[in-house]
């Protein structure tokens, strides 16, 4: 898992503009210092972990949490991540009040099994079988894949009509299927189909788009089973 996710976060790091990773431990939860705090004393915020770019990419990596107890320092620690994780928000420690930013991260956590402290919206298991080279030699193709990833971030997205009367009645029969289904998960496949759709640079949702995020669901729910 740590060689597979080494590559992967130096992957992702030659693909995208601003990257980080958390060696999630016991220790760095009691001791970081994740969201930024106001230095009274010399009147000046000091940063944190979390402060991070707009359209950053941040990877957790878990793998090497082992037991322990956390101070209250993580445990707020932890709360300042899963309000990332859930709310796009870091909270400013101005030592006598506390204000929420808007933050615009994409989080990634590598885990051995489903991780209990940062529950995931979408879980996904792999089982890598090697770890090749993650380094690209073609500086062009290089230079092509981060131009796609940027560009197609910022595409409009929209869904027809016509479009909206399957989505919605499909919605409805998934629901009639599996009464666990609710609006977070409804939430996430239109957010899956937006993704889909501007993967291929198109800006309003297919039929055949909207299928493939079905089909992807089904495959992902079928490695889950098998996972467990």
């Amino acid at each position: 898992m740590s060689v597979f996710g080494n590559c992967l976060k130096v992957a992702v790091k030659n693909l995208v503009p601003f990257t980080h990773s958390i060696p999630l431990t016991v220790d760095f939860l009691n001791n970081g210092t994740l969201a930024p705090r106001k230095d009274n004393q010399a009147n000046r915020l000091l940063s944190g972990v979390l402060q991070l770019a707009q359209g950053s990419h941040l990877t957790i990596d878990e793998t090497h949490l082992q037991a322990g107890t956390l101070n209250s320092t993580g445990i707020d620690n932890i709360r300042n991540l899963k309000n990332l994780m859930d709310l796009q928000k870091v909270e400013y420690d101005f030592t006598y009040y506390k204000m929420e930013m808007a933050a615009d991260v994409q989080l990634l956590v590598l885990s051995e099994g489903k991780s209990n402290i940062l529950p995931a919206d979408v879980v996904l298991p792999f089982h890598p079988s090697s770890a090749g080279s993650s380094e690209v030699s073609d500086a062009e193709a290089l230079k092509a894949w981060r131009w796609y990833l940027a560009t197609l971030r910022s595409l409009p997205h929209s869904i027809g009509q016509e479009m909206q009367k399957v989505v919605e009645d499909d919605l409805v029969a998934a629901r009639q299927a599996d009464r666990s289904l609710g609006s977070k998960e409804f939430s996430r496949w239109l957010t899956m189909a937006r993704l889909m759709s501007a993967s291929f640079g198109e800006t309003c949702l297919s039929l055949e788009k909207w299928r493939m995020v079905k089909e992807l669901q089904r495959l992902r729910r079928e490695r889950l089973q098998e996972s467990r």
